[in-house]
């Protein structure tokens, strides 16, 4: 029996074929399918799930991409724009080679301290260097002498400094490198007109500026909250 295909959009600026809607079976699927999770990295999100603030936390299939990425990429110099309790950072600092390093910012302490207990516990804490900063005036300092040299960069920060947080990290990622954005269809609401609050105009803005920007490929992809994949084109 043929799978029951959506019916074809008669709009010829749709496409026909179109990513699936994700509901909770199918989620459930693709978990179960897919995420091989550390036992680590569930300890952690279990953890997490106790604060109140827990929804800030990497999904793991979030996760699992960005270790994906860096295997694939064999980044060596890497950077973290918020690293909350240290989901993304495990992840990153699991699958980095043994020679890498990565500089990971994050302006409260408490989630700091989460962040490297884990790190220490794994025993990959050695590869990470750890800022409890706000992240741009930390980024402002690294431009002189780290200007286009790391490898892939994650940003999972405010809003407010979001697009400062994209300027910088071109800069400072080098041509061929890769950069990964979080939260970039934020819950929905840059697609909602009805939205109109500073951070969803915020996302929007960084959305389109990112798709206007002949310095990058890219792609914008449904996972998560959604993830905006960049690459920094080479020089011509």
């Amino acid at each position: 029996m043929l799978p029951n295909f959506p019916k074809a959009v008669s709009d010829e600026n749709k496409p026909v074929n179109r990513t699936i809607k994700v509901d909770d079976r199918m989620y459930d699927y693709l978990i179960n399918n897919s995420v091989r999770e550390a036992d680590i990295l569930t300890a952690l999100r279990r953890e997490t799930a106790q604060y109140h603030m827990a929804r800030m936390q990497l999904s793991p299939e979030v996760g699992q991409l960005l270790a994906f990425l860096i295997q694939l990429q064999g980044a060596k110099k890497l950077l973290e724009v918020g690293v909350f309790t240290g989901y993304s950072t495990l992840s990153m600092a699991l699958a980095m080679p043994k020679d890498a390093k990565l500089v990971a910012i994050e302006k409260k302490q408490m989630w700091l301290d989460i962040a490297k207990r884990y790190l220490q516990e794994a025993g990959v804490a050695d590869q990470v260097e750890t800022h409890c900063d706000k992240a741009l005036p930390v980024l402002e300092a690294m431009l002189d002498a780290e200007s286009n040299s790391f490898d892939f960069i994650f940003i999972d920060a405010d809003k407010q400094n979001l697009l400062a947080y994209y300027q910088l990290g071109k800069q400072l990622l080098r041509e061929g490198g890769c950069m990964v954005i979080d939260n970039t269809l934020w819950w929905g609401n840059v697609a909602d007109e009805s939205f109109d609050d500073k951070d969803t105009r915020i996302v929007r803005e960084l959305n389109e500026t990112i798709h206007q920007d002949q310095e990058v490929t890219l792609s914008l992809i449904p996972i998560g909250d959604g993830l905006t994949l960049v690459r920094k084109s080479y020089s011509s």
